[in-house]
């Protein structure tokens, strides 16, 4: 039987309520179920066109996206999905062949969901990617899509993140 996505985020929630401790909980989960090479959460900066990576899962030397990492929005796979391409691909030069970040990264598998905070304001995506072709259930990519929404309720104004956003 499988767990939805209240069980697994009850599960991580158990070792912290913070959005940090969730948050590592749910990205080694979801690591281990989709077979990602990376899963990570990114906060967006739309003003400023950057994407930071906030918090990291990596299982793979040869695949590795390090935190605190910023990238140019612009450029990448995460803007194209939020504006309408799909959640997941198999094959991403092919449905994002506009992502320099995607080609630089050289990545082939990905899923990305945005992020939004309680009072429905954009804050990032929730996202996984690997260099080899990775097959995904949908079950899966529905409790990762649900992670992403419950991951939003968590985030909290403090801060870390009110100086980020430049608060």
């Amino acid at each position: 039987m499988r767990r939805t996505s209240g069980e697994l985020f009850a599960e991580v929630a158990a070792a912290g309520e913070d959005l940090e401790t969730v948050a590592r909980g749910l990205l080694a989960r979801l690591a281990e179920l989709t077979g990602l090479s990376s899963t990570y959460l990114a906060e967006t900066q739309l003003k400023e066109d950057e994407q930071r990576i906030l918090f990291s899962h990596n299982s793979s030397q040869l695949f590795h996206v390090p935190e605190g990492v910023t990238l140019p929005w612009s450029e990448a796979v995460c803007r194209f999905v939020v504006e309408g391409g799909p959640n997941y691909s198999k094959n991403v030069p092919k449905a994002f062949p506009k992502s320099s970040v995607a080609r630089l990264l050289d990545i082939r598998t990905f899923v990305s969901y945005p992020v939004f905070t309680s009072d429905g304001k954009f804050f990032g995506t929730l996202c996984g990617a690997s260099r080899g072709e990775v097959e995904i259930e949908r079950e899966i990519l529905d409790l990762m899509r649900e992670c992403a929404y419950l991951l939003g309720q968590r985030v909290r104004p403090g801060p870390t993140i009110d100086k980020r956003r430049g608060s």
